[in-house]
This record gives C-alpha cells, structure tokens and sequence, in this order.
C-alpha cells in the first residue's frame, strides 16, 4: 500500500534531498520528520502545503486523491436542471 509517508520519502530521495533539510523546511526536528516517512506522525496541513511548495508537487499526489472526471454540479446549476426537467413535463402534459 501506498503511504503519505513513502510518497513523501520517494520526492524527496528523488529530488536528493536529506530528511533533515526537509525537516527544516516543514519547522519540526528531523527525528519527527523521520516519524512522518515512516507513517507514526501525521502533517498539518500547513506543512503539507509547504511540502508541496518546495518539491512542486500536487497535494492530490502525496494525499492520494484521485479524481474521476466526475463533475459536481453548484447548486445553481442543479435547481437550473430540475427547472428545465419540470418545463419538459409540463409539456408532456
């Protein structure tokens, strides 16, 4: 299974880096961010932000969030939908 830890430790061997530049830049002591690779400590989301910014990377790709193409509908367009499924049945009438 795919971690967040074993994402964030791919980047950032990738891009040559050792845990405890990385450490600095997210404001913890290397000892947690080494906790963090190894999925015993979580990220804030403010690190998780820095982390993106730094090694350029998406938060989709180290949270996992895949993305189906699915489009939400706002709910504009939803009552703008059941307006014009009511006009139609009202025709059929």
């Amino acid at each position: 299974m795919d971690t967040i830890g074993k994402r964030l430790k791919t980047i950032r061997e990738k891009k040559g880096f050792p845990q405890k530049q990385v450490a600095e830049i997210l404001g913890v002591q290397r000892p947690n961010y080494s906790k963090i690779e190894n999925n015993k400590q979580g990220l804030t989301t403010h690190q998780v932000k820095l982390f993106c910014e730094f090694f350029d990377v998406s938060a989709d790709y180290i949270l996992n969030i895949k993305v189906d193409k699915k489009k939400t509908l706002s709910k504009y367009q939803q009552d703008a939908i059941l307006r014009q499924l009511d006009n139609i049945k009202d025709t059929i009438k």
